[in-house]
């Protein structure tokens, strides 16, 4: 199997984290399936992709859901996605050290 390239790995932690922070937080699930921009600025305290249609799905019980992602060229992202995707800020930054989340979410340090 081959590597993954820098996007389809930032892509997949962000998902990871909104995942894991929807499935402890009630108010945290509601914000990303009615407003999936505002907790991704809420979880790492910006919104690279403003200008994408990003759709949140719930399963229910008895379903899966299987997302296919399209193919993204670096070209088509914006400079900011871009600098997520190429080391120039670090997401495990945002999760483990901020910004301050105003109801005590996100990681916390041992």
């Amino acid at each position: 199997m081959s590597e993954l390239d820098p996007l389809t790995q930032a892509r997949q932690h962000i998902e990871k984290h909104l995942i894991l922070r929807a499935s402890s937080d009630a108010a945290f699930r509601e914000l990303l399936k009615s407003n999936p921009h505002a907790a991704i600025k809420e979880l790492i305290g910006n919104d690279p992709i403003p200008s994408y249609k990003i759709t949140v799905v719930e399963e229910a019980p008895g379903e899966v859901v299987l997302v296919l992602p399209r193919s993204i060229g670096q070209d088509e992202l914006p400079d900011d996605l871009l600098d997520f995707a190429s080391g120039g800020t670090s997401f495990s930054a945002f999760i483990l050290y901020g910004p301050p989340y105003s109801d005590g979410g996100g990681c916390k340090k041992k």
